[in-house]
Formats: structure tokens, C-alpha cells, sequence
């Protein structure tokens, strides 16, 4: 039993970071990161209505920090309750090609 507990513990040492979902785009998806259609005025406005602040994330696709940040800093329990609970998070593809309407409409 003690050789069984020892071998578990050696494989979760050496076992690679949480996987993190990729989305059509080559960008990391998670449960706290909003789906929105990109204008930031009503961002704004449903992020001040559930009483939380609007957090803009810029991504690209293949970046090694960002993948870092997904599968090492984002994972941490404390750290995803506070995005959850505090943030209202849109994500915004560097390089991407979907139209972003900003807070003056254009």
C-alpha cells in the first residue's frame, strides 16, 4: 500500500499543468470569462448591474504566458473566486478579427 501511495505521489509530481480548454480561436476558455458581443458600453453596464468591475483580457493565440497564466496562476481556487465574484471578464483576441465597439459607439 505504501509503494501504491509513494508511485501516486511520484505521478502527480511529474504529471503536466491542468489542461485549459482551447476555443475555436486558439484562445484559453474558463468558466468566468464572459461570451458578449464585444460592445463595450453594455459590457459595462451588466458588469455595473451584477455590482462588479469590467475586466478586459487581451489574449493571442500561441502566447506562452498567457498559457501559463490559464494553466498555472488561473486554476488556484482563490484566484478564480476573485475573478468570479469581482470581475466581469471579457476576453479580446490581440490579432482577432470580430468588431469591438467601444465606450463612445465607434
Amino acid at each position: 500500500m505504501l509503494r501504491l501511495f509513494a508511485l501516486m505521489s511520484a505521478l502527480l509530481l511529474v504529471a503536466p499543468a491542468h489542461a485549459v480548454e482551447l476555443g475555436d480561436d486558439g484562445l484559453h476558455k474558463t468558466d468566468w470569462q464572459r461570451d458578449t458581443f464585444l460592445d463595450l458600453r453594455d459590457d459595462l453596464a451588466e458588469a455595473n448591474a451584477e455590482g462588479k468591475r469590467l475586466l478586459i483580457m487581451f489574449e493571442q493565440r500561441g502566447c506562452i504566458y498567457c498559457t501559463r497564466m490559464h494553466e498555472e496562476v488561473f486554476p488556484d481556487p482563490k484566484i478564480a473566486a476573485l475573478l468570479r465574484d469581482t470581475y466581469f471578464v471579457v476576453q479580446m483576441n490581440l490579432f482577432g478579427d470580430i468588431d469591438v465597439t467601444d465606450f463612445d459607439g465607434t
